[in-house]
């Protein structure tokens, strides 16, 4: 059996709340989203020889408890395949050992892992993709690039592994390097959004807009009925300011999927195409839809203030204090809250 890969190492953008209470949020420090890091499911993504394969039970049987989330009789089976027959199974068993030990965030457990099957097996292409992306993951861009570098040399066709190297150039400063990874990368993968998302977020921070959102209108429709994937293109939209493209990219989210986290953000997106009315109507919506989301009562409390509405406003940041006493924007909460009931 080819070691199957298991992208474990992906990061979809997360949803952030809309932020100021009288203007649309400011975006966040540029963060990088984390490459795609397995090759495609079912292949090794390695020049490997039938010797090199296995078809033992125990890694069969570990590799469908990975797919039903059941890691502890996943890393049973591995580690039996392990004792077993060290020789054969040696690779596969600690690749498959180092996805379960990052399923369970165990990441120190993972790059130890990955490492041993790539000693085991260097053309390994799993854990190399693997390992470099929890390297970029936690911004450790020489180690990435000493994993990444080799890898991508000897596998020039697989697009995970020049995304990934396109994360780290940028991560260390080399933007036309980095923007040469991308393209190469998109290519390889024209059909991936996360490819193209990950692509248009360097844009944003290379301040390249109009680029940004082209890619981020190229990967909307890619992204079909993914929610997740959906709120992180419209996002990204709202980063670069591009507010006709973010709201319906919400509105086909929420379509699928109504959730506080959305209308907040979309709420977010109508305050920067000047649509007063509609913001407020998306944040009653979250409120009401998830009392306990607390960033929606946040913003709702602005717009209410900016209403000249001081009593509903007051009971909204009293709300969101409630749920979020030790939140980044707390002391914000309680600076307005305290305005608010001075009467200034």
């Amino acid at each position: 059996m080819h070691s199957k890969s298991f992208g474990v190492s992906i990061a979809i953008l997360s949803l952030v709340a809309c932020g100021g209470d009288a203007k649309p949020a400011q975006p966040p420090p540029p963060a990088p989203p984390v490459a795609p890091a397995s090759a495609a499911p079912g292949t090794n993504g390695a020049d490997m020889s039938q010797d090199n394969t296995t078809t033992d039970p125990d890694i069969a049987h570990g590799t469908q408890s990975i797919e039903a989330g059941e890691y502890a009789d996943a890393k049973t089976s591995f580690e039996a395949a392990l004792k077993k027959n060290p020789k054969q199974n040696g690779a596969d068993a600690h690749y498959y050992l180092g996805v379960v030990a990052e399923k369970q965030k165990d990441k120190t457990t993972a790059e130890k892992e990955y490492k041993t099957a790539l000693t085991l097996r260097p053309d390994f292409i799993n854990p190399s993709e693997n390992l470099g992306a929890l390297y970029i993951d936690a911004q450790r861009w020489d180690d990435a690039l000493a994993v990444t570098k080799p890898a991508e040399a000897k596998h020039a066709q697989e697009a995970p592994l020049h995304l990934n190297m396109a994360i780290i150039l940028a991560g260390k400063g080399d933007q036309p390097g980095s923007d040469g990874e991308f393209k190469q990368a998109v290519t390889l993968t024209p059909g991936d959004p996360m490819f193209l998302l990950t692509y248009a977020h360097w844009l944003g921070a290379w301040k390249q807009p109009d680029a940004a959102v082209e890619k981020l209108r190229a990967a909307r429709p890619l992204a079909k009925d993914d929610v997740g994937m959906l709120a992180a293109i419209g996002h990204e939209m709202h980063v670069v300011g591009a507010f006709a493209d973010c709201v319906p990219t919400f509105d086909r989210a929420i379509q699928i999927k109504d959730a506080a986290e959305l209308r907040t953000e979309r709420a977010a997106c109508k305050l920067g195409a000047k649509d007063e009315a509609g913001a407020m109507t998306d944040l009653q919506a979250a409120v009401k839809e998830d009392a306990s989301y607390a960033p929606a009562h946040f913003y709702l409390a602005g717009r209410y203030a900016k209403a000249k509405k001081t009593k509903e406003a007051i009971a909204e940041y009293e709300a969101f204090l409630k749920l979020d006493p030790n939140s980044p924007i707390a002391a914000k909460a309680r600076e307005h809250l305290k305005t608010l009931k001075s009467g200034k």
